[in-house]
């Protein structure tokens, strides 16, 4: 007698009816169970006049600045605002989950006595005091190629650029998108979007715990993609906004949350990875500088930025420190320096 074994994520502990009457806008079903994809409002709605509850009926849950909001807020409402996301770009993201690949820290880095870390997996700027319901940035895809440094025991050399929130000290569960940069031992290099909710495998886990390709949104080299991850309100779910300047094409996601997710938004990140548990299993490819612009975290009334977190570098399993980070007040920049 044969037996089949479900998919990962089939079994997914998900009451959609009770999930869609928690959240305030309408939600279109994708391929994948428990993520949601939201109608573009249509080209005629203007983001600037409308009122607040007019923005979360059309899934644009990002709080109106004030003027006594900080000006980095005001200043990425203005940015992603100025230009027009046309409704006919808008896709409905086809969701292929990468099972057991993920994004998680794994193991903590070790505190540098100029109170940066070092460690094997993440490089970047992130902060973990406060409560955190929101992140978003700008950043250039990055190129890769081969580095002097031996590939990964995967084989080649692998990286992400993204940012989200959790998973840094205190939370064991990541809400987070992005970008991943691979370079196949012969040099070739690919890109992909991906996202994922990471959080321990448990039954009933939805597919997307582990990094999910997401292939009908291509990203380029030198392309600039912006990104928004949001927890929403009284732990309802999470929501994942990504758009490509070069292309004009966006789409925007609704998650039910994994079993197990804490919610605690105590930190936030934008990282630049080994990804897989880092290095050795992974390996750092050569990559341009990759810039965060417009990097601003919100939660509990207030608001973050790279210059008030911390820096975070990375280094071969032998030692060997592969990057270096600046930060400003709106901007984080990952060099590769091995």
């Amino acid at each position: 007698m044969s037996t089949t074994t479900a998919p990962i994520g089939a079994e997914f502990a998900h009451d959609e009816k009770a999930f869609r009457s928690k959240i305030p806008y309408t939600l279109h079903s994708t391929n994948l169970k428990g993520a949601y994809s939201v109608a573009a409002p249509p080209d005629d709605f203007d983001p600037k006049t409308a009122s607040q509850l007019d923005l979360i009926k059309h899934g644009l849950l990002w709080r109106k600045p004030t003027a006594e909001d900080s000006p980095e807020l005001r200043e990425a409402w203005d940015r992603f605002f100025s230009r027009k996301w046309l409704a006919k770009d808008r896709i409905i993201p086809k969701l292929e989950p990468q099972v057991g690949k993920t994004h998680n820290l794994k193991k903590l880095p070790k505190k540098m006595t100029d109170g940066s870390y070092l460690g094997t997996v993440w490089s970047g700027a992130g902060g973990k005091t406060g409560t955190w319901t929101g992140i978003i940035g700008y950043w250039k895809v990055p190129t890769v190629s081969k580095p002097s440094e031996p590939q990964g025991e995967e084989g080649g050399w692998n990286s992400s650029s993204w940012l989200g929130l959790d998973g840094f000290f205190v939370s064991d569960d990541v809400l987070q998108a992005g970008v991943q940069q691979y370079v196949n031992a012969n040099g070739v290099a690919s890109y992909v979007a991906w996202y994922e909710w990471y959080a321990p495998a448990e039954p009933g886990s939805p597919a997307y715990i582990y990094q999910t390709n997401i292939p009908n949104f291509p990203v380029s080299p030198g392309q600039q993609v912006y990104c928004s991850v949001q927890y929403l309100s009284n732990k309802t779910g999470g929501s994942i906004s990504f758009a490509n300047e070069a292309t004009g094409q966006h789409f925007s996601i609704t998650l039910a949350p994994p079993p197990g997710a804490s919610f605690n938004g105590s930190s936030y990140e934008w990282i630049m990875e080994a990804p897989d548990g880092g290095e050795p299993y992974s390996s750092l490819p050569k990559f341009t500088p990759v810039t965060f612009t417009t990097a601003v975290a919100c939660g509990s009334g207030t608001t973050a930025n790279p210059l008030t977190g911390d820096i975070l570098n990375l280094e071969t399993a032998g030692g060997k420190v592969l990057t270096s980070v600046t930060v400003g007040s709106d901007t984080a920049t990952i060099s590769f320096i091995g």
